[in-house]
């Protein structure tokens, strides 16, 4: 434990590069030229309401022919259950 103390103890004694005191203004330079356009923006929401449009219209169009299954408290079909299956004679 004691070599790690040492460590960082010399780490933090090492005085830091030149560059790191611009680093900020790099930083907010690049961040400033990846800013998002208005018509990016827009296209965004274009899209999610869209999406949200189509989503709705799918709920509200009925399909064809709806399958109508027994409901089963387990999830599988009662005839397909083991006992079922195993204690009927061939």
């Amino acid at each position: 434990m004691d070599d790690l103390d040492t460590l960082l103890g010399r780490l933090r004694n090492i005085p830091l590069p030149a560059a790191l005191a611009d680093i900020d203004t790099a930083v907010f330079a690049a961040l400033e030229a990846r800013r998002i356009s208005p018509l990016r923006g827009r296209t965004i929401a274009l899209a999610a309401a869209l999406a949200l449009a189509i989503g709705i219209a799918g709920s509200l169009i009925p399909s064809s022919d709806p399958v109508r299954t027994l409901p089963s408290p387990f999830g599988a079909s009662p005839m397909l259950a083991p006992s079922t299956l195993l204690g009927s004679e061939p």
